[in-house]
């Protein structure tokens, strides 16, 4: 080999190190994001905005979202991982404690912390305030629901929360309106950290077809029911099965008490046959198929306490 020429070992190394450029250049700012705040402030609102997809059931009543649901957006600029949380509560069941417990772990796996408050909050929340001081994150004030008031009214919920904590930015949204989303999804790339992405470009969300199903079906009981109904009411799918044209969904509707089953079946089961028709309709969407939706009512006295059922809600 002439002495000009280079050895095929360094060759090798020029090549790999050629790679290691382009994969840096590849690289983006990738990471966790954790959404938190009380109930009803609009986080899954907010998800559902930034990720354009249903990601997370909505609904006005309070504990909607009961378990850390991810949403995975890719861009060019990278990857945030989102983690929905359940609104912070003061736990009576072992199902709040369980989502406590998620929101804990969200603020421990987190790269960044979104603290969410609806623009009429008026509360400052030591508990919360005390939670964020220990997660040791950047933390950005995000001002949600903006579009119902004025300019001035923002500023002053602004200046009324700017020095409850050390934030790492203040932004005031609309998740709704969508109102400086744009705004807020570059600021979070910002503090995000450089990263690999963690997930393929594809994927949207870890849950499974059988807990996104059976949330479906229960937004739509939430939009109906009234009074105690949204915290003593689940849904349990029991089959899913592919019947060629149509999709067949069974699913059992758990309440605790024989009066809340009366609530939900209505006169002439009006109630249940209205729920299976609204959810249906985001079924098909999600199938993208006919789907045929068989609903049953099961009264499960204490079901909120009860570590299996739980767990099976969990799948």
């Amino acid at each position: 080999m002439s002495e000009s020429q280079p050895k095929p070992e360094t060759i090798e190394n020029e090549n790999e190190n050629e790679k290691e450029k382009k994969k840096r250049k590849k690289r983006g700012h990738s990471g966790y994001v954790a959404l938190i705040g009380r109930t009803n402030v609009g986080k899954s609102t907010f998800l559902n905005t930034i990720m354009e997809t249903k990601i997370s059931i909505v609904s006005d009543k309070p504990q909607t979202t009961r378990k850390q649901i991810l949403g995975i957006k890719t861009t060019k600029k990278g990857q945030i991982i989102f983690f929905d949380t359940p609104g912070i509560h003061k736990p009576y069941f072992r199902l709040n404690e369980k989502m406590m417990k998620d929101v804990h772990s969200s603020l421990n796996d987190a790269d960044l912390i979104l603290f969410f408050i609806d623009i009429t909050e008026h509360r400052k929340d030591d508990f919360i305030i005390s939670s964020l001081n220990t997660a040791s994150k950047p933390v950005f004030l995000v001002i949600n629901k903006i579009d119902k008031f004025s300019k001035s009214k923002a500023l002053e919920i602004i200046d009324r929360w700017k020095d409850v904590f050390s934030w790492s930015e203040i932004i005031p949204i609309s998740a709704l309106k969508e109102i400086n989303i744009d705004l807020l999804e570059e600021l979070i790339y910002k503090y995000l950290p450089l990263n690999d992405p963690f997930f393929p470009e594809e994927e949207l969300t870890l849950q499974s077809q059988k807990y996104y199903t059976g949330e479906l079906i229960r937004e739509k009981i939430l939009h109906m029911a009234e009074e105690e109904l949204p915290f003593t009411t689940t849904v349990q799918i029991e089959e899913i099965a592919d019947r060629g044209n149509v999709m067949y969904i069974r699913a059992d509707i758990y309440v605790e008490t024989v009066s809340q089953k009366k609530i939900l079946v209505g006169k002439q089961g009006n109630f249940v046959k209205l729920v299976g028709q609204m959810a249906r309709k985001d079924l098909e969407e999600y199938y993208e198929k006919q789907v045929y939706v068989d609903l049953f009512i099961k009264v499960v006295p204490n079901w909120r306490n009860s570590e299996i059922i739980i767990s099976q809600l969990e799948q």
